[in-house]
């Protein structure tokens, strides 16, 4: 199983380049840039890290074909892809913060939208939309034939699910799935819905490639970690949802947790961590099922983590940086990826 990184959007394009240099050597698959409101243009910041390297991936994750119209989608995903010799990703879903933050109308069947998405911006470079795209949410009206790409390969489109319909979906479509937030434990139902979509694709597209996010928060300072980890909480298994944290936690424990969300969110706002009116054991467990988070010391349990995903049936895993991300990859690089080869 391959190993990609994610990155937090207030980097420069200097940082991200530093950073994707040393990926490159470490042996990561892909860095991907993260495409949040009012932070850096999550293609641009990019391009210095395209001309400084020659094997590493990269894209942007996830971009909303609500935010941003596909065929504009394809064109910043083109240039980049002929910037790097055809080394370009993307991940395409259905939208949360940006589509919110600028007051952005979903469409009445979204699953229908975002697939008519995927297909337009993958097949921007394989002539799909060479004269347009009558779709039921989007159209092209005027011919886009793309005459000026030279790259070797066309780019990697995946789209990005926590629901069953979605993956169905996007592993018909896409060239890939990233499956959000899944522990290992509970990655072979997600898979089930990967594996129907899977075997409705067209026999003329590649091998179906499989991903998920996974928060990286195992330090060298593991009280350092715990803390980190226990900040962004609140924004994981899709914002605590009971009947998943009750993977981990009695039903009481659940609720517990459900009561005092907003002391999560207040603990990732005021970034210290600390988690009011709740036992510290109760989020410390939640971060040891939905994310890595500790010290070296916790290195074995964490490949081992890893290692079940590739069981499960991933191709790649794609690990989200925080604090200090030059530590957090030394420690990958150096500790983790050896052991996945």
């Amino acid at each position: 199983m391959d190993i990609d990184i994610i990155l937090e959007p207030d980097l420069t394009p200097a940082q991200v380049a530093e950073l994707g240099r040393k990926a490159e050597q470490y042996g990561v698959r892909a860095l991907w840039s993260s495409n949040y409101f009012a932070h850096w243009d999550c293609f641009l910041s990019l391009v210095p890290l395209a001309q400084q390297t020659s094997k590493l991936l990269m894209g942007p994750l996830a971009v909303s074909p609500f935010e941003m119209h596909p065929l504009k989608i394809a064109n910043s995903l083109l240039s980049l892809n002929e910037m790097t010799g055809g080394r370009a990703v993307i991940a395409m879903g259905a939208g949360e913060g940006n589509i919110d933050a600028m007051g952005i109308q979903r469409p009445e069947k979204i699953v229908r939208a975002t697939r008519e998405g995927i297909e337009i911006v993958r097949g921007a470079a394989r002539g799909v939309i060479k004269h347009g795209f009558k779709g039921e949410d989007f159209q092209i009206n005027l011919p886009c034939s793309y005459d000026w790409l030279h790259a070797p390969n066309a780019p990697l489109v995946y789209g990005t699910a926590y629901r069953g319909q979605m993956m169905r979906m996007e592993a018909r479509v896409a060239d890939g799935v990233f499956i959000g937030c899944t522990p290992p434990e509970v990655m072979a139902q997600a898979m089930e819905e990967v594996r129907v979509g899977e075997a409705k694709r067209a026999a003329d597209m590649p091998a179906l490639r499989t991903n998920t996010f996974w928060a990286w928060h195992l330090k060298r300072d593991r009280a350092a970690g715990y803390r980190e980890s226990r900040r962004e909480l609140a924004w994981r298994a899709i914002k605590l949802q009971k009947e998943l944290i009750q993977q981990c936690l009695t039903e009481d424990e659940a609720q517990q947790v459900r009561d005092h969300y907003d002391d999560f969110v207040a603990a990732w706002f005021d970034r210290s961590g600390d988690v009011k009116g709740i036992p510290e054991e109760i989020p410390n467990r939640l971060c040891e099922y939905f994310t890595s988070t500790g010290g070296l010391e916790d290195l074995d349990r964490e490949i081992e983590r890893f290692r079940m995903f590739a069981r499960a049936g991933l191709t790649e895993c794609a690990l989200r940086l925080h604090d200090q991300p030059m530590e957090a990859l030394d420690i990958i690089g150096e500790y983790v990826i050896p052991k996945l080869r």
